[in-house]
């Protein structure tokens, strides 16, 4: 799978994703370069491939930033994101941007129409390059312990 052309400096982009400092976060994909200053907020950050089920304990992560720029199914995804989140933690997801998008990937619609049943909505969207941005998800007030 291609990489994605123009990403956003570091510096840019983890100030935005509201790092939860000392809980533990999660990067899902093969982008890197955002790992040592969200390591550095979160104290601890865990990397895994996008291969599901994710090997990962639930409700752990304060912040999982997942790079959906591969081939996955969206309704498997979204049930793995919410299980290893934290029901104050947030989800970023990143995809393609319409433009970019690939046949046989995920597509923000896609993500929405899964994430959403979950209880998990949008509330950020943040370009992250040129050719992907994420959205960040949180779960509903009404649904949190």
């Amino acid at each position: 799978m291609p990489r994605p052309k123009g990403l956003r400096a570091a510096d840019e982009i983890v100030p935005k994703l509201g790092v939860p400092p000392g809980q533990p976060a999660l990067r899902i994909g093969d982008i890197a370069m955002y790992d040592r200053p969200i390591e550095h907020l979160a104290q601890q950050l865990d990397r895994a491939e996008l291969d599901l089920p994710l090997r990962h304990r639930a409700s752990r992560c304060g912040l999982c930033l997942c790079f959906a720029l591969e081939p996955v199914g969206a309704n498997a995804l979204a049930a793995e994101l919410t299980r290893v989140t934290s029901t104050e933690g947030a989800i970023w997801i990143v995809v393609w941007k319409k433009p970019f998008l690939r046949p046989g990937l995920l597509s923000w619609d896609d993500v929405q129409a899964a994430m959403l049943p979950t209880g998990w909505v949008d509330n950020k969207i943040l370009s992250f390059g040129d050719e992907v941005y994420g959205t960040r998800y949180v779960l509903r007030k009404a649904l949190r312990e």
